[in-house]
């Protein structure tokens, strides 16, 4: 059975990845234990209270190869003017089996959001609900299942910022920056190699039918490497997924997530560090607030796809020019992709609800943009139709506008002796570099696509219009680069 449940596995891979050629070229690894073909059935617990057995909770399963948080009470309560210990184990999760829709193999995974009452012996919760904490007694709890060891004093926290904004991983940088990874989750399974660039699984999501409310699930990969100097493990990559409620509460539907090594997410901070582990954990409901008992996260057919792929990575991002209203970048690939996407927007922007523009060069020049202003920017490379790379950042600032301010030209160098003729131009213009020394040319679009690249020598070079509109041509020279604008009727 599991090995059937692989080849289903590999096979749906091949579907959710890519409609293209291209696509298909990116390779595939299991989730250990992700297909959850296997299941394993914990005995409950007892305790002993006035001499007399208590069952604490009765037996759980879980998949192999899957763990969930538990909470250990090494206590003693006062009853009955007597001292008495209560050492016992709660599991604290609520996991169940589906056999009956599972998209692959025989069943999947159902993480399922709880309170203490779901998941103690009626008994066991009469006595001790009097001890507890009345807050922790009524919280809803996430059921968290992970395929290593999950700190949930720590983790449930950290879940309120993911779920703030679930398409950024700036909480990777709280766990660097105020934590020991180590201390929100242990263990995992070994990569041996594999570079993960994206998760792709099945999914059904139902909430809570009593509340009018609907909460989300999610999932999370933290991707780990070992540290020999320290002996601990330290965060390198992640991705997470946010998952609704579907409207159609039978039908599984595909999901894809993409990991983000932290070297590409913000290169600048972090060099790129390859994981050699990688903690998968699936959440009933993200987040500390809007959390509904009995909403049910049901998921199947974990993969992971390999970047890089048929679009490598975009590397080495970097800014070469910026003035008041311009930045031009330029990356590295170590693939050969079919274009680039390159969006932006005012420092903390959401992504997804930037401007965007498609380039087939690795360089662009972005213009129109605010003085003095701080942007983001994201850059990925695309094969196909659905084939793509993680997105890589940089920031930049432009600068503030000096006094008087020339309208006509955009210059970062003292280029007034370089001319356009004529401009407004129809078609031709011939650029004058007034006995500058100029060693290359480009001329952009207005919308920051590259279409001359040419070297140039001597005291001029008439440059070849291809379409209508408005131009920025950039002249690089020995003491830096010259932007003009330039007009063609």
């Amino acid at each position: 059975m599991k090995k059937i449940c692989l080849i289903v596995c590999m096979l749906a891979v091949g579907i959710l990845s890519a409609p293209s050629a291209k696509a298909q070229i990116a390779d595939t690894m299991s989730v250990p234990f992700g297909c959850f073909e296997q299941w394993n059935t914990f005995p409950g617990d007892t305790t002993s209270l006035m001499g007399l057995p208590i069952p604490v909770h009765g037996s759980y399963v879980l998949p192999e190869g899957w763990d969930i948080p538990r909470y250990v009470v090494n206590d003693t309560i006062a009853s009955f003017g007597m001292q008495i210990p209560i050492n016992v184990t709660i599991p604290l999760a609520k996991v169940s089996r589906d056999t009956v829709n599972a998209p692959e193999g025989g069943s999947a995974l159902i993480a399922e959001s709880f309170v203490f009452e779901d998941v103690l012996d009626p008994t066991a919760y009469a006595v001790a609900g009097q001890f507890l904490d009345s807050d922790l007694v009524y919280t809803v709890l996430p059921t968290i299942v992970a395929t290593g060891f999950v700190d949930v004093n720590k983790m449930i926290p950290l879940m309120e910022d993911i779920f703030a904004n679930p398409d950024d991983l700036s909480w990777m940088l709280d766990i660097l920056d105020t934590g020991d990874m180590n201390n929100y989750v242990s263990g995992g399974f070994p990569l041996n190699g594999f570079q993960p660039g994206r998760l792709l699984g099945y999914y059904k999501y139902i909430y809570d039918q009593t509340n009018v409310n609907r909460d989300y699930g999610a999932v999370i990969a933290l991707g780990t490497r070992y540290d020999t100097l320290t002996h601990r493990r330290m965060l390198v990559g992640a991705g997470s997924k946010m998952l609704y409620q579907l409207y159609d509460s039978v039908n599984y539907e595909p999901f894809y997530m993409d990991y983000f090594p932290i070297g590409d997410y913000l290169p600048d901070g972090y060099a790129y560090s390859e994981a050699d582990s990688m903690v998968v954990l699936v959440i009933s409901s993200i987040g500390e607030k809007d959390r509904y008992r009995g909403s049910r996260l049901f998921v199947d057919s974990l993969q992971l796809v390999q970047f890089p792929g048929p679009c490598g990575r975009v590397e080495n991002l970097r800014e070469v020019y910026h003035d008041y209203y311009f930045v031009q970048l330029e990356w590295n690939n170590s693939a050969t992709p079919d274009r680039w996407e390159v969006e932006w927007g005012e420092s903390g922007f959401f992504v997804g609800t930037g401007s965007t523009m498609i380039v087939t060069d690795s360089t662009c020049l972005i213009g129109d943009l605010s003085a003095n202003t701080s942007y983001d920017f994201y850059v990925r490379a695309f094969c196909g139709d659905s084939a793509t790379t993680p997105r890589v950042f940089i920031s930049v600032t432009t600068d503030t506008i000096p006094t008087p301010h020339d309208p006509t030209g955009i210059v970062d160098v003292d280029g007034s002796e370089i001319s356009l003729r004529p401009n407004p131009a129809q078609g031709r213009c011939l650029v004058d570099f007034g006995g500058v020394a100029v060693e290359q040319l480009r001329l952009y679009t207005i919308d920051g696509r590259m279409v001359r690249d040419v070297a140039v020598k001597g005291e001029s070079y008439e440059l070849e219009l291809p379409n209508t509109g408005i131009y920025i041509v950039e002249l690089r020279t020995a003491q830096g680069l010259v932007h003009k604008r330039l007009v063609n009727k």
